[in-house]
């Protein structure tokens, strides 16, 4: 079952206190991150200025689920060179699992770096996070294990790119 979310660029303070909340929930629930981690790095201040918010919204206007496509020269990109495009924190709500959110999210990302020219998205994903891996490969990515970075928390960033 599919669920057609209206998704576009969080613009008001709701949405961006919707997203944040969201993304910091998914993040410590699924053992991700450490609250503390999550209260710092997903807040409005840290993300707005590093790319752009997109949000998927469902009939009520409630976000349900969120990812940050980074700009090109954005403090928070880790992996992508000026040729490629980085996403960040993909998080859906847990009651939205399952519709198509996750899948929508990122296909956005892809045609928006398509769009600016760029020759591939990249990302990276921690060992645990197989729906996500799962989703990933079924939207075209492939590892790239070579681009693999050691995290300070001690597990390898799995690396994803999709070349456009």
């Amino acid at each position: 079952m599919h669920m057609t979310p209206h998704l576009r660029e969080a613009a008001t303070d709701r949405e961006w206190e919707q997203a944040t909340a969201l993304l910091q929930r998914v993040y410590v629930a699924g053992g991700y991150t450490a609250a503390a981690n999550a209260g710092q790095f997903m807040t409005r201040e840290n993300l707005e200025p590093a790319g752009v918010l997109l949000v998927a919204l469902d009939g009520e206007d409630a976000v349900v689920g969120a990812v940050l496509l980074l700009h090109p020269a954005s403090a928070l990109r880790q992996l992508a060179t000026m040729y490629e495009r980085e996403f960040r924190v993909l998080g859906v709500d847990e009651r939205a699992r399952g519709l198509g959110i996750g899948e929508v999210l990122v296909q956005a990302c892809v045609d928006r770096a398509f769009a600016s020219g760029a020759q591939a998205v990249v990302l990276w994903t921690q060992p645990s996070m197989h729906s996500a891996q799962r989703l990933y490969k079924r939207l075209g990515f492939r590892r790239a294990p070579e681009r693999d970075v050691k995290d300070p928390r001690g597990f390898t960033r799995l690396v994803f790119q999709r070349d456009l």
